[in-house]
């Protein structure tokens, strides 16, 4: 189930100021933007509030807001950064181009530095032109087997070639066990992707669980010649909303 926005409006759940906790920007501060709604449902899924009917009220949790409110809010809020996250946000590819033209366009005529904008996608939905051209990084996460969905419906070849092509497209993994390992390795393979912009990462929903999967995590990433990356908000905030 989804929850319809408008042609004006983003269907959001949450925003909030924070330091990045994954990925290639990690530590970096920047206002969040988190998306409602998922084409996917990952059993390990640490958002099920912006899609799990089963579990929450989509009526409760998604809010359906102005593309303008949401512009005015990033140009008074974000540090500089802004990190779109779900869900899956290019389900509102359009809007968000909408809202990346209204923030761009006030800070440009006042002569301020335009925001760097990071998006975070599960890799099932290709991009728009526009947001191709505006987007600063890329932040991929291709569905593996143990997240319980279909290859045919996590695994996207169009997507990841485009992704691939892309010098600012980081592809992060969340990596349990050795098979999850080859799988990565096959899709290296198949797609092309280059070593140094993949990410193993544990899977973990709060700070003892990453403290004890962190380090044969990261041992995968040495012998695969990947890069490894932790979660820094479950270190610092045990994976609070807003945070």
């Amino acid at each position: 189930m989804s929850l319809p926005g408008s042609g004006t409006q983003l269907l959001v759940s949450e925003r909030f100021v924070s330091l990045q906790g994954e990925g290639a920007s990690a530590g970096a501060p920047a206002a969040f933007l988190r998306l409602g709604n998922c084409n996917l449902s990952c059993v390990y899924c640490d958002t099920p509030y912006t899609w799990d009917t089963t579990r929450y009220d989509l009526k409760e949790e998604l809010v359906p807001l102005d593309v303008a409110e949401v512009a005015a809010w990033v140009i008074d809020h974000a540090p500089g950064r802004l990190i779109v996250t779900g869900g899956e946000p290019l389900l509102q590819h359009k809007l968000l181009s909408q809202l990346l033209l209204a923030v761009d366009q006030p800070l440009a005529a006042r002569g301020a530095r335009r925001l760097i904008v990071e998006v975070e996608t599960n890799a099932t939905v290709l991009p728009s032109a526009a947001l191709l051209a505006r987007i600063d990084q890329w932040n991929v996460s291709p569905k593996l087997g143990t997240s319980g969905e279909p290859a045919e419906r996590r695994i996207k070849p169009a997507v990841l070639e485009a992704f691939s092509g892309l010098g600012h497209a980081y592809f992060k993994f969340v990596v349990t066990s050795d098979p999850d390992v080859a799988e990565v390795n096959q899709l290296i393979e198949r797609f092309g992707l280059t070593r140094e912009r993949v990410m193993f990462m544990p899977e973990a929903t709060g700070p003892e669980q990453l403290r004890l999967r962190a380090p044969q995590v990261a041992a995968w990433a040495l012998s695969e010649r990947v890069r490894y990356s932790g979660r820094l908000h479950l270190e610092l905030y045990g994976g609070r909303r807003g945070t």
